[in-house]
């Protein structure tokens, strides 16, 4: 006689991600329903600040200045503290299995005027402005023969890793292509090879249809829960038209994206309680000597809400608490 068979419904779900390959494991039995705790605040008054009054604390002269009807808007100066520098790109010294090479490259800090203001305070006129001024300083830095990749990131609150509270961003310049946007271009790159089609733009096109994942969306970008977040209310801002360089987007498509970037911060700040969080941009490598066309540039806005343990430490498994489509219900405007 045969054995009755009964269906239990599995308590958690792994989900894999269309581009990189990587499995996350969604377990909401895990966490908490919807308790948001805001980052750890930390105060810094104006006269100790470093970016207050740039000069003051003997930070170099500025490499880019946007000015203010009152002084300026935003200045971009060289690291203190840098992580490269100056050198010789094409040395590699080799140790028996072991390989090296001088740090060289630049790293740069976008410092914002105001000492109290956060990005979710910021108009969308104000963010394209920030985004100009990264554009222009990529574009500037791309020309040097030892730069292949440039990250832009900020860092909001100190779980987030950051050490002063006023408000900045950092452009780091680098000789390699670091590890995760190898890995994602690789990803791109071999679903292009099987299929010829953008992975990223297959990817929209099936949260459109869904409709399950989006939260916000203007004529020029696209602002989703990925399918198989990293973390709890992960978001990536995508322009609609397929493009592998951010530092090719004209003025009208970043405004549309400082749209895009002003509804996400205004949710984190006004939906999840200011939690710390991280953003980056991943684009093409600088320079035109690869076919990097298979690529769709992005942004990535990682909020921090709890620290990473020995599960995802040791098995590089990211473990999500919230349902990106739950997640996007919470967010969606």
């Amino acid at each position: 006689m045969a054995s009755k068979k009964f269906k239990i419904k599995p308590i958690s779900e792994l989900r894999q991600d269309p581009v990189f390959g990587d499995w996350v494991l969604l377990a909401p039995i895990r966490g908490k329903r919807h308790e948001f705790r805001g980052r750890i605040k930390v105060k810094l008054p104006k006269n100790k600040c470093p970016f207050d009054n740039l000069a003051k604390f003997g930070n170099l002269p500025p490499v880019l200045v946007y000015p203010a009807k009152r002084g300026w808007f935003l200045q971009i100066v060289p690291n203190k503290y840098p992580a490269v520098g100056h050198g010789e790109c094409s040395l590699i010294f080799k140790n028996g299995i072991y390989k090296s090479r001088p740090g060289v490259g630049f790293h740069e800090i976008v410092v914002l005027r105001n000492h109290d203001r956060y990005l979710a305070q910021y108009s969308s006129l104000e963010i394209k402005k920030i985004l100009m001024a990264y554009r222009e300083r990529y574009l500037s830095l791309a020309k040097d023969k030892c730069v292949k990749y440039i990250s832009i990131f900020h860092n909001h609150g100190k779980e987030a890793g950051s050490t002063v509270p006023h408000l900045h961003s950092q452009i780091l310049a680098l000789p390699i292509v670091p590890p995760d946007v190898s890995h994602s271009i690789n990803g791109s790159r071999r679903y292009f090879h099987e299929y010829k089609k953008c992975i990223h733009c297959e990817m929209l096109r099936q949260e459109a249809k869904e409709k399950k994942r989006i939260i916000y969306e203007n004529k020029d970008a696209i602002v989703i829960i990925p399918f198989a977040s990293k973390v709890n209310f992960e978001m990536r801002i995508f322009p609609k038209k397929h493009s592998a360089y951010f530092e090719e987007m004209s003025d009208s498509e970043l405004l549309s994206f400082a749209d895009a970037m002003r509804f996400v911060f205004s949710g984190i700040y006004k939906k999840l309680k200011d939690p710390a969080f991280n953003f980056f941009i991943h684009t093409a490598p600088s320079g035109k000597n690869h076919d990097y066309n298979h690529y769709h540039w992005h942004m990535e806005i990682l909020p921090k809400f709890e620290t990473t343990g020995s599960v995802e430490l040791g098995t590089g498994l990211s473990i999500i608490s919230v349902a990106p489509e739950e997640a996007a219900l919470i967010l969606h405007k």
